[in-house]
């Protein structure tokens, strides 16, 4: 989903106690403030497809998928 807009992110999965934790990796140095919030927008709208809501780090660089 997240190639087929054109953006340039890997998102890692990892397991944290009782809920997902997972990474952004920014897979061009070009990638400024417009496309984090494309990102952004297009997790958001993902999770909530399945009733999911992201609470994101300080960082935003982390994120947890919520139920």
């Amino acid at each position: 989903m997240i190639k087929e807009k054109g953006l340039s992110f890997r998102i890692h999965l990892r397991d944290a106690c009782g809920r997902q934790s997972c990474r952004i990796e920014s897979l061009r140095e070009e990638n400024g403030e417009a496309e984090f919030q494309a990102l952004y927008k297009s997790l958001d709208e993902y999770f909530s497809r399945f009733r999911f809501t992201l609470e994101y780090g300080e960082d935003k660089l982390n994120f947890w998928i919520l139920s």
